[in-house]
């Protein structure tokens, strides 16, 4: 039998961590876990079960990345704050206002929350999350509940919510952004202050709606392939991720990739549900929380989406 050394001119490398910036083909030993690692490409993405929460709860507010997620508030009326490290949760400071509905941008140690609704008032409240204990930011100029979110603690965009009004916060203060073409409520959003993204949610219909936003004005882009509200999302402007969600009849277990011009199908995640949150990119998000018919989960799954991804060779 031939040595791959044979075959392609070069010895397997042996390191004790996986390398960055893999490309496709890279094969590899990891010294430290004593595997055999190799690079393949995933034009299509899947769902891979997580850590569950330790609170279960849907229409919550989330920030941060697939390894380092925050999730916030939630219902049943909650100001519980969790932070998530790639396998499991565990317990950070509460909000100083508890309220579901809300929106969230952010870090695990840099987040923003915001809107929302405490059981009697529609909120414009602001908090920030320093990865330990929230404190009171400015508020909104438009109390509002059922909206979405992006950006960072101090480039955040909020959008939406029984409206089609605009908000930027600059780490300190919400101003003026421009209006949405389409009212919404129940939607997803993606990206960032200046190259946002709203997709999905209810106009007082079901949509499928895509819009861009430059920093100033929205655009319409691609509709999804799948009509939906109380769906969640994540990723950029170019780069986006739509899963979950309820279509009228049925809580969803649908995933769509997005380009910057149109939405494809992806890995369906394995617990169906609605008034979920998410986190992370569009090849390594975050999905937690939500409604599955007839009760509120904790699920969380990780997605592993399109391009190039890591598997361990095993023998057989």
């Amino acid at each position: 039998m031939s040595e791959y050394k044979t075959i392609h001119g070069i010895h397997v490398q042996a390191l004790d961590t996986d390398p960055s910036n893999l490309g496709a083909g890279q094969v590899w030993y990891n010294t430290t876990s004593n595997q055999l690692k190799i690079t393949a490409v995933s034009t299509s993405g899947s769902w891979a079960t997580g850590g569950n929460m330790g609170t279960a709860r849907y229409s919550l507010g989330s920030a941060g990345t697939q390894t380092a997620g925050l999730a916030f508030g939630g219902s049943p009326m909650t100001n519980v704050t969790q932070h998530y490290d790639g396998s499991a949760w565990t317990g950070g400071g509460n909000l100083g206002t508890s309220r579901y509905a809300l929106a969230g941008a952010g870090t695990q140690t840099a987040g923003l929350g915001f809107g929302g609704y405490d059981g009697n008032d529609y909120l414009n409240a602001t908090e920030h999350y320093d990865g330990s204990s929230w404190t009171a930011g400015g508020n909104m100029g438009t109390g509002r509940h059922y909206l979405a979110g992006a950006g960072t603690d101090t480039a955040g965009l909020a959008f939406g919510g029984y409206s089609n009004a605009t908000e930027h916060y600059d780490g300190s203060a919400w101003t003026g952004g421009g209006n949405m073409a389409t009212s919404r409520y129940e939607h997803a959003g993606a990206g960032t202050q200046t190259a946002g993204l709203v997709f999905g949610g209810k106009t007082p219909s079901a949509t499928n709606a895509t819009e861009h936003y430059d920093g100033s004005a929205w655009t319409a882009g691609g509709n999804m392939g799948t009509t939906r509200y109380r769906l969640s999302g994540t990723g950029t402007q170019t780069a986006g991720l739509a899963f979950g969600g309820y279509d009228g009849s049925n809580e969803l277990t649908a995933t769509e990739h997005y380009d910057g011009s149109a939405w494809t199908s992806g890995g369906n995640l394995a617990t169906s549900r609605y008034s979920l949150s998410g986190a992370g990119t569009q090849t390594a998000g975050l999905a937690f929380g939500g409604y599955d018919n007839p009760s509120t989960t904790n699920a969380t799954e990780e997605y592993t989406g399109p391009g190039i991804t890591t598997q361990t060779v095993t023998a057989s």
